[in-house]
């Protein structure tokens, strides 16, 4: 019985950590070391590359925001990756390259998936930055002298930003509760050394670190990982962030997990020596700690909850443990189903549906389904 109890706490411990515990280790490592980098004003050349597949309803905007920039017109060339579109994508860029130079079309008739794109068009940017970014990611004006300064840190080879979930001309719109927590974790994981992954949807990297991806990777965990595999850092600037509008359905942000979540867990697999400290030291404990653990969280949560049954009858403690749980299932129920308001509603469902698709990540992990390509969620 003893046994069993230990196993119980271990369990509840490893329940929360990624969640609780691990927040709360950051907070401590950052009263032992702090490593800020040099920011600068610069303006380097910058080359914004912008992945597309069947943006009709979006890409006219995208390219007027980011003419709209406050940085340099001749250290800025926008190149539209067109991946296989089929609607009048193409057509909309080609009017905007007749009008602007620095407007480049890249299209490719045939779908080959967003990261094969991307190796196919990194070494013909003239910029000495790469700045990778979604078709339906707005900018604020200033963005790229915000991000750019972080590269006057020779050891900084890559930047990231945040999603800020709202309209582009509100940008007091609050963001995801999830978008929030992943950036409090990356800016003190960043100060401490290099923060886990990249914000696929701002993010930058010195064009001479980007190296070639196989065509199932998932670009915004791997690239960041090449780079620090060369000896650079990974940061993210808490002030460089885009605006995109949420999703509206908890179906299609549970697809959008799962396809993201599988993703990210070949590529542990296949990055697995990240994870040994004596070579890459408190970034290995990061990548154990804010990926690997928290996609085992779902299956901590059942294993908790079946030994608890076990024990429910042995203790006080282990009744109330017991109705705290089922009144939590209870909870998560009422928020998938829309049943509980407000802001708590939200926090709700947004845990909920990031765990049942770590779960359903899992099963196609193990079901070897691999994702190459991507359908736009609008």
């Amino acid at each position: 019985m003893i046994e069993m109890e230990i196993v119980f706490w271990a369990l509840a411990g490893l329940s929360i950590y990624s969640y609780v515990l691990f927040p709360i280790v950051l907070v401590v490592l950052l009263r032992i070391t702090c490593r800020p980098w040099k920011k600068e004003d610069d303006e380097p050349m910058v080359s914004m590359v912008v992945s597309a597949h069947n943006e009709e309803m979006v890409i006219a905007a995208k390219i007027e925001n980011a003419l709209a920039l406050d940085y340099p017109r001749a250290k800025l060339e926008i190149m539209v990756v067109s991946d296989g579109s089929t609607d009048s994508t193409e057509g909309i860029v080609r009017n905007f390259c007749s009008r602007h130079h620095r407007v480049i079309l890249k299209g490719f008739p045939e779908r080959f998936g967003k990261t094969e794109c991307l190796n196919r068009v990194v070494p013909e940017a003239q910029g000495d930055i790469i700045l990778f970014t979604d078709a339906n990611s707005m900018f604020p004006s200033d963005i790229l002298k915000k991000l750019v300064r972080n590269f006057a840190d020779p050891e900084v080879g890559l930047v990231t930003g945040w999603t800020r979930y709202g309209d582009v001309n509100n940008t007091e719109n609050t963001a995801g509760v999830y978008s929030r927590f992943e950036k409090w974790t990356k800016v003190r994981e960043s100060q401490i050394s290099s923060c886990v992954g990249a914000d696929g949807a701002v993010f930058a990297t010195r064009k001479e670190l980007y190296r070639i991806l196989r065509e199932d990777d998932i670009n915004d965990f791997v690239i960041p990982l090449n780079v620090i595999r060369q000896g650079k850092r990974v940061v993210i600037d808490p002030e460089v962030f885009c605006l995109e509008k949420p999703a509206e359905e908890s179906e299609k942000e549970y697809r959008r997990q799962v396809r993201i979540t599988t993703r990210t867990l070949r590529a542990i697999g296949r990055n697995y020596q990240f994870l040994n400290p004596l070579r890459y030291g408190s970034f290995a404990f990061f990548l154990l700690s804010h990926k690997v653990l928290r996609f085992l969280t779902p299956f901590f949560l059942i294993a908790l909850f079946a030994v608890n049954l076990f024990l429910w009858t042995t203790g006080f403690i282990y009744v109330v443990a017991l109705v705290v749980q089922i009144a939590v299932l209870l909870l998560s129920i009422g928020g998938l189903l829309r049943f509980v308001p407000g802001r708590v509603g939200n926090i709700v469902r947004m845990f909920s549906v990031t765990l049942l698709a770590q779960l359903g990540a899992w099963f196609r992990t193990f079901a070897g389904v691999s994702d190459t390509t991507w359908t736009p969620q609008r």
